[in-house]
């Protein structure tokens, strides 16, 4: 199960670290790793800060207005070449290796920049440090966020990219603080040695997340997309239409911010004309913008995302700079003043913006793909249209720049237009966000016929049969032999059978029966029949619930009935609510107990959900959350996050968390707001029984239940409970009644006239063997150890007590095996011929392969003493298996490691 919410221990026991951890969204396990990946990219902001300030010092001497554009268009060139470079080696090179040698470069490149600042201050040397500043920008970028798609999935993204990614703000702003008192070119290369020793000290953080992590881009064994590029596209984008679309779209960001960087720059330029005031007025605007970036990404970034959602995120960056464009209209062009704080504070909410709120989830966005894919993708937008979007960019400010307006209207223009074509794509970017996530939790092999939900055509000639007949075969689906037949007939009746059916399945007590009939009803396929199964979710008894839903699964969704289903969701959260309550102050039997009835309204939440949401789609996620790659559950929680209503993901995650029970009961107080005086949760089991609990669970109540006169009647129903595990428990609690309490024994005698002959019936039944003790015999057997007892229940009805005598054979080579044996007491010898192969004792178990097939027995089984065992049968257990499939999954996973270990042998 996933574990994206958060477990942690008592508040008043926390310590200040746990607390903060807490705050910001950290869980224990991952502080280390978040910590190191904020020191990496703490120190790489510390680094490439350094080196842009030494650029910007010498490039603001000497005509921004021509030198800034330029030096935009070379620097853009040389990241082109980089990236190139960059992912030619990330096909060759494993990502560890590759990770720790750019950061060498990064090191050797700061050494290269601080000679040329050391040697020649001239306009080619500020032109060359600009380059180098994006190139190490770009590599170390390429390699912190490289590192971190492999590390964590797209959840741990979505908590986590923006305070790991918050390291390079405080580097920064320390950066913009040296800027200030910057004066003179001398005082530079001390800016280039420490980024020298930051880049240096980076390498080690990255050593030591190395250590902990490994990092691997395996392939990703995935369903094949539908070729929906080109042949030519393909070629650069891959199969992913999200591919395409985001690089478009980060190639127009880029061009956008490069022009109001360089407005904000010359503009500065232009208002303070001492070198000194304006690099005190530029640190002194990018330490508020990279603090206030810093404290945005920290605390509010994750509430931000959770509360408006990735779509919302995702389009406020292109809306805020279409509104702070749409601004320079209303100024007065003349006032250069008022001018000034219009261009600081477009620049600075943009940049906030940009690294605050649209950085991480960009980076989110590229998690649903395969790692392969998220890397190349990550790569091709930052090291290729990010630079083209820069130098398409200084393009067109250094092509304006000679023009009328080019330096008023001109870059307002074209910002404008290229802000509302990435406006337009990322409106799509979500719709392909999500479609990726549907394919990354697809089934790679799917039968297309699984798909289709229409009904089968209506038959002319359809026999008839009277109600007296349809009733005959409706209790046929009881017996073996004459099920298939019976269920056929049903089918070929089909309407005609209807109202027969409907009255099974709103008054029989048969609860197998109902299932049977329930299927009918789902293969069936017409309005008629769904209304039946509607009706029957809706009743408050959740097997006959359970037993709707499965059916359905038949039907696609029908829209008008979605309130309807979502009112049931309502009441699956409520009791989920309930049962947690319950398991935060119950003992570690009943709380395992509770676990089980939680795990199964978490399955009829999804199987309600499958009738108001695309069916395909919640499958896909269902399946994804239980599966055991973290990737794939993460990827899950992400479908359904972005799928379904907020309250009712809120609720379902709460659920498949691994929080403790009363962390997870809080979190649905706060959801559904608190229970109104609730009930302790064993008189809430026994007074509901069977209609809401398994049989197992109500044992387990039953056995800690303190009757008193006013709930002493819900005892009744348990006495003539289906269940020999309830009845047992119920009986025991008469028999404590009888002698610590005759008043309420006399009361129920009174009351119930028929209490002397069900007691009568109960001793004549009674086995030697207790149906508690044969679940318990079931669990310590390896076959059944990782079953639940609820689940283990189900096999108690069908398992038959046998004994045998020493020597005594209990079945031969060759015999037709159709049987499992499972020791209580005695030994049994395998033979083949005279060769005793294997001696089998309580809790053992043989013959396990005749569940599975019918195959002739492959050696013979003999008592060794006097023996008592349980046999199950084949097609009894089939029955079961049908109902329960963890049983089926529990035996394969046996027979497969006995296979195993029989290879190896």
């Amino acid at each position: 199960m996933t574990n994206d919410s958060m477990p942690y221990p008592n508040l008043r026991a926390m310590t200040i670290t746990e607390r903060g951890q807490r705050l910001l969204g950290v869980r224990p396990e991952e502080g280390r790793t978040v910590w190191l990946f904020f020191l990496h990219n703490f120190l790489l902001g510390v680094g490439t800060i350094l080196v842009y300030v030494a650029a910007n010092v010498l490039l603001l001497e000497n005509n921004p207005e021509r030198n800034l554009p330029l030096a935009y268009g070379v620097a853009a060139l040389a990241m082109i070449a980089t990236g190139k470079l960059y992912g030619h080696f990330e096909h060759h090179w494993l990502l560890q290796k590759l990770a720790v040698r750019v950061l060498l470069a990064a090191v050797a490149l700061a050494g290269v920049l601080g000679v040329l600042v050391a040697t020649g201050h001239s306009v080619a040397a500020a032109i060359a440090i600009m380059a180098g500043y994006r190139v190490i920008y770009l590599l170390t970028n390429l390699e912190f966020w490289g590192v971190s798609a492999v590390v964590f999935d797209v959840r741990q993204s979505k908590r986590l990219f923006g305070i790991i990614s918050a390291g390079d703000m405080p580097a920064k702003a320390l950066g913009a603080v040296l800027a200030i008192f910057i004066h003179h070119n001398a005082e530079l290369p001390w800016l280039l040695g420490t980024a020298f020793g930051a880049y240096l000290a980076a390498l080690l953080a990255l050593r030591a997340t190395l250590s902990s992590h490994e990092l691997t881009a395996a392939p990703d064994r995935r369903r094949v997309r539908p070729q929906e590029l080109a042949p030519g596209l393909r070629r650069w984008f891959g199969d992913s239409r999200l591919v395409l679309t985001l690089c478009l779209s980060m190639l127009g960001l880029a061009a956008v911010t490069t022009g109001i960087e360089y407005l904000f720059f010359v503009n500065v330029k232009h208002r303070f004309h001492d070198e000194a005031a304006v690099m005190r007025y530029v640190g002194t605007v990018l330490v508020i913008t990279y603090l206030l970036a810093m404290a945005f990404k920290v605390l509010l970034s994750q509430h931000t995302l959770d509360r408006l959602g990735v779509r919302s995120v995702l389009l406020a960056l292109p809306v805020a700079a279409l509104g702070g464009l749409a601004l320079y209209a209303g100024l007065d062009h003349t006032d250069t003043t008022a001018l000034l704080p219009y261009f600081c504070g477009l620049y600075l909410g943009l940049e906030v913006l940009r690294r605050a709120v649209f950085d991480p989830v960009f980076l989110l966005l590229f998690q649903p793909l395969s790692v392969a894919e998220r890397l190349q993708a990550h790569t091709l937008a930052k090291g290729l249209y990010e630079p083209l979007g820069m130098a398409l960019g200084a393009g067109l400010l250094f092509a304006l720049h000679a023009l009328p307006g080019g330096q008023t209207w001109g870059p307002f223009g074209w910002m404008g237009l290229l802000m509302l074509v990435v406006l337009y794509l990322l409106t799509r970017v979500y719709k392909q966000y999500v479609a990726e996530l549907q394919h990354a939790l697809s089934r790679r092999f799917t039968n297309e016929a699984d798909d289709v939900r229409t009904a089968p055509a209506a038959d002319s000639l359809a026999p008839t049969a009277s109600p007296g007949e349809i009733k005959q075969l409706i209790h046929s689906l009881n017996a073996k032999a004459g099920r298939a037949a019976a269920t056929q007939r049903l089918l070929r009746l089909g309407e005609a059978a209807l109202p027969t059916l409907a009255e099974v399945l709103s008054a029989d007590a048969n609860q197998t029966l109902v299932r049977r009939v329930a299927q009918v009803c789902g293969r069936l396929r017409t309005a008629a029949s769904r209304q039946l199964l509607v009706a029957l979710a809706r009743q408050p008894h959740l097997f006959r619930r359970e037993a709707a839903l499965r059916a359905l699964r038949h039907f696609g969704v029908v829209p008008h009935e979605a309130p309807l289903f979502q009112a049931l969701v309502h009441d699956e959260l409520q009791l989920a609510q309930q049962l947690l309550y319950g398991q935060a102050t119950a003992d570690s039997e009943l709380a395992n107990c509770l676990d089980y009835e939680l795990l199964r309204t978490q399955q009829r939440v999804f199987a309600l959900l499958g009738q108001i949401y695309p069916p395909q789609l919640i499958a896909d996620a269902q399946r994804g959350v239980a599966h055991a790659a973290r990737e794939r559950q993460a990827n899950a929680l992400e479908i359904l996050d972005n799928s379904i209503a907020r309250p009712t993901y809120q609720g379902l995650q709460t659920l498949l968390s691994v929080a403790p029970a009363a962390e997870k009961a809080r979190l649905f107080t706060q959801l559904l707001g608190p229970l109104l005086a609730p009930a302790p949760i064993v008189e809430t089991i026994v007074e509901r029984g069977e209609t809401a609990f398994s049989d197992w669970t109500v044992r387990a109540a039953l056995d800690q239940w303190q009757p008193t006169t006013a709930t002493v009647a819900a005892l009744s129903p348990h006495l003539r409970s289906p269940s020999p595990l309830v009845r047992e428990s119920a009986f025991g609690v008469l028999g404590q009644l009888a002698i610590q309490q005759p008043g309420l024994h006399q009361q129920l005698h009174a009351t119930h006239q028929t209490l002397a002959s069900l007691l009568m019936s109960h001793a004549a039944t009674t086995s030697h063997i207790t149906a508690a003790e044969r679940v318990q015999v079931l669990q310590q057997t390896a076959l059944f150890a990782e079953t639940p007892e609820n689940v283990l229940s189900s096999i108690v009805p069908i398992m038959q007590e046998v004994s045998f005598t020493a020597g005594q054979q209990i079945f031969a080579k060759g015999d037709l095996g159709a049987s499992l044996f499972i020791m209580y007491e005695g030994a049994v010898g395998i033979f083949n011929g005279p060769q005793l192969l294997a001696t089998f004792g309580k809790g053992d178990f043989f013959g396990e392969l005749a569940l599975l097939d019918a195959e002739p027995r492959s050696a013979a089984a003999v008592a060794q003493g006097a023996v008592t065992a349980f046999r199950l049968d084949q097609e009894d257990f089939y029955d079961v298996m049908e109902e329960r499939p963890e049983v089926l999954r529990n035996i394969l996973r046996v027979l497969c490691q006995r296979l195993r270990r029989q290879n190896e042998a």
